[in-house]
């Protein structure tokens, strides 16, 4: 009986089974601490007893009991992640865009089938409480400095959720020429020019309205960008709609009138059956060595995509610049058709969002998003397999790093010698990964984890370092870092959002540069006599310094082991000097050339063999002094150098290009040419060979380098002056020294005539009104002001012409021209100085505002003063000048209040 009973039941329709309750992955375990403004909720892929599928999810955050938040039934890619403002805060939350600060919160969500019968899981916990609001450091700026010697600036503004940005390649700081570009999310790519001014160059790029939630379905749009540097077309990435789904596509940009505007746009690749999401969608793109486009594309939020070979989501693709697929790509086979297999360079991302090649090792980094934290920075190397597939820890496999917390990087940029100098980066830099770290979306004021910039070394075999804080956002408001590109001049990157306000999408948001600027460096070059920056220094300044002339200072002739080149300038090292019949004729010897940076031993081939130096600042914009030709007997098109360094990689020689085949050279002016310039490698690589012609002029320069000269460093005086304004008028030139109207040292320009003049890069200049005619030893020179690089005018200042006194030096050097002495009768602490200029930061052991005695040596002479400024408009008085002697006592008016020293024979 009973087993016709069972018989009966079993044939019965079995009841059916709900789903499976989820299985929460984010936040990552009970108790986890969170952002207020951004708690990203994510849950594992759906299952079922039965087999039905996923119909929607229900999201809600309770506290105390109450639900302050929720999503409601939220199909598409809402089932497995979601964001606060993808549902709606209510009851005593109701009006908030965030919850609160430091309070106990918990995340419920329940899967709902599609089974017809209202059939829902049960519900998943997760509990969690939000950090603690972190609030800006009083009285710092906005964005604070963590590493030494680098400084933040504000370059542009005006901007709609700036996105990515793209450096012109070649860039040589031309105000009139596209410097670089930026993809606003919401349709636009802007333009900016070399004087910071921003135009617009493609506008209305979507096909719908991107405005939505932030975070959540807002985050859509116009994503990564590229310039492909032969023809100047950009490529960008982006979505349109499409029915009611969004798909991913790149096009290509072309411009008729020099990158300022696009002209015509052409659709290269259309991915119309790979619906995307939020954020998670097609995003960077960069062109590798091989002149290959690559493509990162997000897993639109469906993680079983990322590895799915038949779905181009989750991927790093790679085609040819006209959508195509390479042949030679790793899954590549024709005969079964052109799909996706045959783009997919790696596979098995959830969220590539930023990437780039680095020049030292040729290889494609990327910096994602993970799940549950786990943010990865990874190597991509061909055909391989990335292993995210839905698991909180698979981020981990093949990553070079991932954070323990989630700081949700953006994108990456290296700074590279072969690449606009590093960007003035110093050579412990050189190579590095800077990574931007937006950190939670759209949160108020200073973040722990993300709103900053970090870099990353890289060690022999290829790991790499810890992360190290470069800036981090020290304001009250919203803005965070997003893009970011190496410049000729620094990091250039954009702060996604407007800093004030409570709309994210609202225009406002701004481009920042971080470039190194270190305080303690005065001098743009300083050679030293031993490896590590020991021994003796000299500073030198823009042009071509000859032992055989005595240009090395306190170093001198083969005695050289190390150096450092600032931000802005570049270093060519001989082994020869124009002496022994090289002047116009023979080669320099072995020649190297040293980017910026700190270079503590130039090697054992030129260690101690040193014997001519070239300083090379930025290419002077209308200088003169040495004409290069294109074509022999001074024929053909011809370009005006003044005191600077040109390069033909650089775009500095744009008349002669890499043909100069004869010079003609003004008194008073010298130029060091080479077959080579950077290209042929920085800080290793030879430049030569390199050859040294004085004034006078050069109809030819020999078979072997007419028509190969990719380098000209031209030197000069430091200083010419002018008894009218704008250069005009009498003119006088000055190289480094004290010169005053009583030796009769400005019987060219006159006595109280100077109006106007030009410094060259790495010098400083004092004008004063007297001399020591009548203030020698005592009384005051003044009125006297100080001045660096580039033109000035006195025009309505005490010093215009009045000057009967200027001191012309690049900066401090070792010897003992000049002893002082913190105490009066040359007791106390006391200090040794070479000829040069001292500022406050440059006085040794005696310190500033603490002189009180001073010896200067036979033959030498001093001017010192109580200021020490660079402003023109600021004098520096009062001055005194000292002759050769011993001086027990500086005066009352100067005792302990000497900021600025100047000794020259």
């Amino acid at each position: 009986m009973s087993g016709i009973l069972t018989m009966a039941v079993s044939g019965l329709p079995a009841e059916a089974a709900p789903p499976n309750a989820p299985v929460i992955t984010e936040p990552v375990a009970d108790g986890a601490m969170v952002s207020a403004a951004d708690v990203h909720m994510e849950s594992a892929p759906f299952s079922d007893p039965d087999g039905d599928q996923h119909l929607c999810s229900e999201w809600e955050i309770t506290t105390g009991g109450e639900r302050v938040w929720a999503s409601g039934c939220t199909g598409g890619v809402l089932r497995y992640h979601i964001h606060l403002g993808d549902g709606v805060f209510e009851n005593s939350h109701t009006g908030r865009k965030d919850l609160i600060p430091e309070k106990d919160y918990q995340l419920r969500v329940r899967y709902k089938s599609s089974s017809g019968d209202d059939e829902w899981s049960d519900w998943s916990e997760r509990p969690f409480r939000t950090a603690q609001e972190k609030k800006p450091l009083p009285g710092a700026s906005q964005w604070v400095v963590k590493q030494d010697g680098y400084k933040v600036e504000e370059v542009a503004g005006g901007f709609q959720l700036p996105v990515n940005i793209a450096m012109a390649p070649g860039h040589a700081l031309d105000a009139s020429k596209p410097m670089f570009y930026v993809t606003e999310l919401y349709g636009k790519i802007k333009v900016v020019k070399g004087d910071y001014s921003v135009g617009t160059y493609e506008d209305d790029l979507l096909n719908f309205d991107p405005t939505g939630a932030f975070p959540g379905s807002g985050e859509m749009g116009v994503t990564g960008l590229v310039i492909e540097p032969e023809s100047g077309d950009l490529f960008a990435s982006m979505v349109y709609k499409d029915g009611g789904n969004f798909y991913p596509k790149v096009v290509r940009f072309h411009s008729t009138d020099g990158g300022k505007t696009a002209a015509t746009k052409k659709t290269i690749i259309d991915l119309d059956d790979e619906p995307q999401s939020a954020s998670h969608q097609i995003s960077n793109l960069s062109i590798g060595p091989d002149g290959k486009l690559y493509v990162h594309m997000g897993d639109g939020m469906e993680p079983a995509r990322a590895r799915d070979m038949n779905s181009y989501r989750g991927k790093v693709l790679r085609m040819n610049l006209d959508g195509s697929a390479p042949s030679d790509n790793p899954f590549y086979k024709a005969s079964d058709g052109i799909d996706s297999h045959d783009y997919i360079y790696a596979y098995g991302f959830r969220n590539p969002f930023g990437g780039a090649w680095r020049a030292s090792d040729k290889q494609l980094y990327e910096v994602e998003n993970g799940g549950g934290a786990n943010d990865r920075f990874a190597r991509v190397t061909r055909g391989t397999d990335y292993g995210w597939d839905g698991d909180v820890g698979d981020t981990k496999k093949n990553a070079l790093y991932t954070w323990e917390d989630t700081v949700a990087p953006v994108n990456i940029a290296f700074t590279e010698p072969s690449v606009h100098h590093a960007s003035g980066f110093p050579e412990d830099k050189w190579g590095h990964g800077f990574v931007t770290t937006s950190g939670p979306t759209y949160a108020t004021g200073p973040q722990t984890d993300g709103k900053r910039i970090v870099d990353f070394g890289f060690n022999a075999d290829g790991s790499v370092t810890a992360p190290k804080t470069l800036i981090e956002y020290n304001g009250s408001g919203k803005t965070t870092v997003a893009g970011i590109a190496s410049g000729p001049d620094g990091l250039y990157f954009s702060g996604l959002y407007a800093d004030s306000g409570t709309d994210p999408t609202k225009s406002g948001a701004k481009i920042y540069r971080v470039r190194y600027a270190p305080t303690q460096s005065t001098s743009g070059v300083t050679i030293y006599g031993d490896r590590d920056f020991k021994g003796s220094f000299q500073a030198l300044g823009a042009g071509v310094h000859d032992a055989s002339k005595g240009g090395l200072g306190s170093v001198g002739g083969d005695k050289m082991s190390s150096l450092k080149v600032g931000p802005g300038y570049r270093v060519v090292i001989c082994q020869d000097d124009s002496a022994a019949g090289r002047t116009n004729a023979l080669n320099l010897g072995l020649c190297r050339y040293y980017g910026p940076g700190q270079h503590q031993y130039v090697g054992a081939d030129l260690n101690d063999k040193t014997s001519l130096v070239t300083v090379m600042s930025a290419a002077a914009k209308n200088g003169s002094g040495v004409t290069a030709y294109r074509d022999a007997d001074f024929e053909g098109a011809d370009q005006p150098l003044g005191v600077g360094g040109y390069e033909v990689s650089a775009g500095e020689l744009p008349d002669v290009d890499d043909a100069t085949s004869s010079l003609k050279i003004d008194p008073g002016y010298q130029a060091v040419v080479c077959q080579h310039d950077r290209a042929a490698g920085v800080n290793s690589g030879q430049v030569g060979p390199c050859r040294f012609y004085d004034a006078g002029e050069h109809v030819t320069l020999g078979d072997s380098f007419s028509d190969n000269i990719h380098l000209i460093a031209v030197g000069g005086p430091a200083v010419t002056m002018f008894s009218e304004a704008g250069l005009k008028g009498n003119s006088q030139r000055y190289t480094p020294g004290i010169y005053e109207a009583v030796r009769g040292q400005f019987s060219v320009v006159g006595n109280d005539a100077i109006t106007s003049f030009r410094v060259e890069a790495g010098y400083r200049v004092l004008i004063c009104n007297n001399d020591s005619k009548f203030a020698k030893n005592k009384g005051d020179l003044g009125p006297c002001r100080q001045y660096r690089e580039g033109v000035h005018n006195l025009q309505g200042t005490p010093v215009d012409n009045t000057a009967s006194l200027i001191t012309v030096l690049a900066g401090p050097s070792n010897g003992a021209r000049m002893t002082v002495y913190r105490d009066r009768d040359f007791k106390g602490v006391s200090n040794k100085y070479g000829i040069g200029v001292y500022g406050a930061t440059e006085l040794g052991p005696v310190g500033n505002d603490k002189i009180s005695s001073l010896k200067v040596a036979a033959d030498h002479r001093a001017v010192v003063c109580r200021h020490d400024h660079t402003k023109p408009d600021v004098n520096v008085s009062p001055c005194r000048y000292f002759a050769a002697g011993d001086h027990k006592y500086t005066g009352a008016d100067l005792n302990d209040d000497i900021s600025l020293v100047a000794v020259a024979k």
